[in-house]
């Protein structure tokens, strides 16, 4: 068992080894490998980062742990001047921030005013000009930006105003407290100029150690999108390979009931092409005249029922009555029966000579399949038939014995 599987494996791996292999894996492959050496590389430059971030952060500590010690009080007593300080420093680049952005929006209301301006003096110069839709969608668009360039220099002008008074206020602030602790602030200097340099270097170390880390999630991400790639192209293949071992379907199991039906359709249209059949050699037998009275058409029928006969002879030996001197099939018009001097009609199959004295509608048995429709509500089932069959033979039986 094991080496049957082991040579059906061997045949599949051959079969698998001659398929030309998809271009697409290559590609994602290579993508997939230097996606790798990415991650690699960025996480080495993180972790070094990282490394140095932290060696900046504990020398700086244990180097103004060493300072606050030489100096003494002086550290603590200075600090509201340093902190005043740092806040008109950064109330200085706001109002820088605020003012630029006053400039530039008095900039963008002028050029706007400009345009209406010129579009208005050419509209006056032009004697042949029309003030169409296009001129006036224009003129709507230029006022539009006036519009939104005066809101914008409203509100750079506020928050120029109170950046400015924040800087004012601030350099009040710092000034008043220079004056007042100049002695401690002039003893504890170095200590938060080296502090300061150090907090300019560990916020550069912070910035590249996000950039390494972006740098790095974005290089995981395209390796995710290489092995999701190669994933669905691996689906891909399975599935082919799947489809072409099984083959092209075949019919279902539906069709076999599709079959059987056209079968019996076949067969059943082949029955009514013999029934038809039987019909017309019917009427080419009993075919003297094209006006029958109704007796005939039953005796007619009672013949061609049963066994199929060779012969017309045989036809008329099968006949109960084939001997009896009046003739079934009669013309339109009623005759007596023929006198011996008359030339006698030549005997068809399926006719019948019955007595004078027996009628043809007492022969009901001639016809089992064709009986009255009162006593049967179904019109082929075998219970009708046989119900119909033992009805016309009762009656039969009765009209000989009265006969």
């Amino acid at each position: 068992m094991d080496r049957s599987e082991r040579e059906s494996r061997s045949d599949d791996d051959t079969e698998y080894e001659d398929e030309e292999v998809d271009p697409r894996i290559q590609g994602e492959l290579e993508k997939l490998n230097e996606s790798t050496d990415d991650i690699n590389r960025c996480e080495t430059e993180l972790e070094d980062a990282r490394q140095k971030f932290r060696s900046v952060l504990v020398e700086a500590t244990v180097k103004l742990d060493e300072l606050v010690k030489k100096i003494g009080k002086a550290v603590d007593e200075s600090k509201p001047y340093w902190e005043a300080r740092r806040l008109a420093r950064q109330a200085q680049l706001e109002a820088q921030k605020a003012t630029q952005d006053f400039q530039r929006a008095t900039e963008v209301l002028r050029a706007a005013k400009e345009t209406i301006s010129l579009a208005e003096q050419r509209l006056l110069e032009e004697d042949n000009r029309q003030f169409d839709s296009a001129w006036q969608e224009m003129l709507n668009h230029a006022t539009q930006r006036v519009m939104e360039a005066e809101h914008t220099k409203t509100r750079s002008e506020l928050v120029h105003k109170e950046t400015a008074a924040k800087y004012t206020a601030a350099i009040s602030r710092m000034k008043q407290l220079e004056k007042k602790l100049k002695r401690t602030i002039n003893k504890s200097k170095p200590y938060f100029e080296m502090k300061a340099r150090y907090y300019l270097q560990l916020e550069n170390l912070k910035k590249n150690v996000d950039e390494r880390q972006a740098k790095l999630s974005q290089a995981k991400g395209e390796y995710k999108t290489a092995l999701r790639n190669l994933e669905m192209i691996s689906d891909e293949i399975h599935e082919r390979r799947r489809s072409s071992a099984m083959g092209p379907r075949g019919r279902g199991v539906g069709q076999r009931a599709t079959v059987f039906q056209e079968t019996r359709l076949q067969l059943q249209d082949e029955s009514d092409g013999i029934s038809m059949a039987s019909v017309c050699f019917d009427d080419e037998a009993c075919g003297g005249s094209s006006f029958m009275s109704e007796e005939d058409s039953e005796t007619r029928s009672t013949c061609s029922v049963g066994s199929s006969p060779s012969s017309p002879q045989e036809l008329l030996s099968s006949c109960p009555f084939a001997s009896s001197s009046t003739s079934s099939c009669t013309s339109s018009s009623p005759s007596p029966s023929p006198t011996p001097s008359s030339p006698a009609l030549p005997s068809r199959p399926c006719s019948l000579d019955l007595p004078s004295t027996v009628s043809l509608s007492d022969f009901g048995l001639i016809s089992p399949v064709l009986g009255p429709r009162s006593e049967c509500s179904g019109a082929s089932s075998p219970e009708c038939d046989l119900e119909r069959g033992f009805y016309e033979f009762r009656k039969y039986s009765f009209t000989e014995e009265k006969v």
